[in-house]
């Protein structure tokens, strides 16, 4: 890679690791659910005039939009709100990857093979180093929801092998369309004074919902497509796991979160698990693997 794709790959990952951020914020000073149904309809709106009606796939992509957008979002949003920390959500964030390989082996006969499985032991362990912080004890619902919104988005990962027909950005929109129906209506029936919340005059608050739509989506995602364009996808994609350092980095410096010993060794652990997990499967295809299209992606 030139020196320019490394820039702009990690301007990538900070976009996406101040991503916590924003949704930390948004998730707290709004009502959750409906701070994501906007964040799905601006997307959707900018995305949905530009690609092609998928004929055939409605019931498929709805499936996806309820796991991804309500799932795993939902989730994640609704966890951040019962205080999951911005850092303690990138480090869980991690174990997508874990997640989503062992349901691979399951459902689809992927086997991770013997450094893979290490990995994923490695992984979890790191999980529970961080979960077993005495800190977290009060809160143990909300870092199960964090989990679960991991497992929904290893599930999204799944359905998405059979919707590669599909366009990856007209994917992205219409699970946005999808997506935002279904969470106005759960909001509408689990949520008060949505409305009130969005007129608040905070612009740290809209910033946020703006970042979310045009840091975290449309320019992240710009990035993501233009480099897969030029390099494999094996070594675009190791730059995400720069994402939870970054994650964890803003979460301290402009939340004040405190960054003790076991969220440092959790992460550390958990990282290199991911690591483990990564250079395992390139191992196994990396040889052979060219420039490609982008897989279906989350909107973090």
């Amino acid at each position: 890679m030139t020196p320019l794709h490394i820039t702009i790959a990690v301007v990538m990952a900070m976009l996406w690791g101040f991503g916590f951020v924003t949704s930390k914020y948004g998730a707290t000073n709004m009502e959750p659910i409906f701070f994501l149904a906007l964040r799905f309809i601006a997307v959707s709106l900018m995305l949905i005039w530009f690609v092609r009606i998928p004929h055939g796939q409605w019931k498929a992509i709805i499936l996806f939009a309820t796991t991804m957008g309500a799932g795993h979002f939902g989730l994640f949003y609704i966890a951040l709100d019962m205080g999951v920390e911005a850092s303690t959500a990138a480090i869980i964030w991690q174990t997508q990857v874990p997640l989503t390989v062992l349901l691979a082996a399951i459902w689809l006969g992927d086997r991770p093979g013997w450094l893979g499985t290490i990995g994923i032991v490695i992984a979890f362990c790191g999980v529970l180093v961080l979960v077993g912080e005495p800190r977290h004890f009060d809160n143990l619902l909300a870092i199960g929801l964090m989990v679960g919104s991991s497992i929904m988005w290893a599930v999204a990962n799944i359905q998405a092998k059979k919707l590669v027909n599909i366009e990856p950005l007209a994917l992205n929109a219409w699970m946005s369309f999808f997506s935002a129906v279904i969470l106005l209506i759960c909001s509408i029936a689990l949520e008060r004074e949505q409305i009130a919340s969005f007129w608040v005059a905070d612009w740290r608050l809209h910033g946020s919902l703006f970042f979310q739509v045009m840091g975290s989506t449309v320019l992240a995602y710009w990035i993501w497509y233009y480099l897969l364009a030029h390099h494999p996808v094996s070594r675009v994609s190791g730059f995400t796991l720069m994402v939870p350092f970054f994650g964890v980095l803003f979460g301290i410096f402009t939340l004040g979160e405190p960054m003790t010993w076991p969220t440092a060794l959790g992460g550390i652990i958990t990282l290199a698990g991911v690591i483990l997990i990564v250079f395992s499967r390139r191992a196994l295809d990396g040889a052979t693997q060219k420039p490609a299209r982008a897989p279906a992606q989350k909107l973090k």
